[in-house]
């Protein structure tokens, strides 16, 4: 069983493998860690939505997702919608359960001021892959190499397909390689349909189109490869 912590100004969720002193200090006060602690950011900007950092808790790299809150109004519209955190939580645990590769969910923590959510924080292992960029962007790897990478991709859209899964920000950028085999990040937009229904096939061709317009950008070829490779889905409308 998961560690699990509700207080009227915050929730906790972690793993009970992970739930020693030491990530029990670090999930209290997160904030503190990422401004006295080394830490590498991987998307750090003023006024970003979000921050992405890799940590260290108990000798272990993990990767900790801070959803910020960039006032009152915005605190406000959050509180209207579903919290991104517990989102990327409750999806890693669903392709965790289907087999689908994605970095294992840690924990997840939710801070609230009175009625107005504050920062929620999303905790995963590290996945020491190569990033989709360096894939696709080095041009490291010749024809065949690219083919049987886009296929590993074809592979991962067939299995989403099957689940009734869209990603909803699917790309390279959203992938890290381990032996060309693709693992899925990002998945605090990704919905889990319950009908074939033609809102969910819109949606995962959808998918499929940004998946192959923003590897154009950087890769035409391999973006030509795709769209030749890649298993053919029903239409929205049939």
């Amino acid at each position: 069983m998961d560690y699990h912590e509700k207080t009227r100004d915050h929730f906790l969720i972690c793993r009970r493998d992970y739930f020693t002193p030491t990530m029990q200090a670090f999930l209290r006060d997160p904030e503190t860690f990422l401004q006295t602690q080394p830490v590498t950011y991987l998307k750090y900007q003023s006024g970003e939505p979000t921050t992405v950092a890799i940590v260290e808790v108990d000798d272990r790299r993990l990767v900790l997702k801070r959803y910020n809150v960039k006032g009152f109004w915005h605190g406000l519209k959050r509180l209207l919608q579903r919290n991104r955190a517990w989102r990327s939580w409750k999806n890693s645990l669903y392709l965790e359960k289907l087999g689908i590769a994605t970095p294992r969910a840690v924990a997840v923590v939710m801070k609230q001021g009175g009625a107005i959510r504050r920062e929620a924080y999303f905790l995963a292992e590290h996945v020491a892959g190569l990033s989709g960029h360096d894939v696709f962007y080095k041009k490291n790897y010749s024809a065949d190499e690219l083919k049987k990478i886009i296929g590993h991709i074809g592979k991962l859209l067939t299995r989403l397909y099957a689940a009734r899964v869209s990603h909803d920000d699917f790309h390279h950028n959203n992938m890290v390689f381990l032996d060309g085999v693709p693992v899925l990040l990002d998945l605090d937009h990704m919905r889990i349909h319950r009908w074939n229904s033609v809102w969910f096939r819109h949606n995962f061709q959808k998918d499929i189109r940004n998946f192959l317009r923003v590897l154009s950008e950087i890769n035409p070829a391999a973006s030509e490869m795709a769209g030749k490779i890649f298993p053919r889905f029903p239409s929205p409308l049939f």
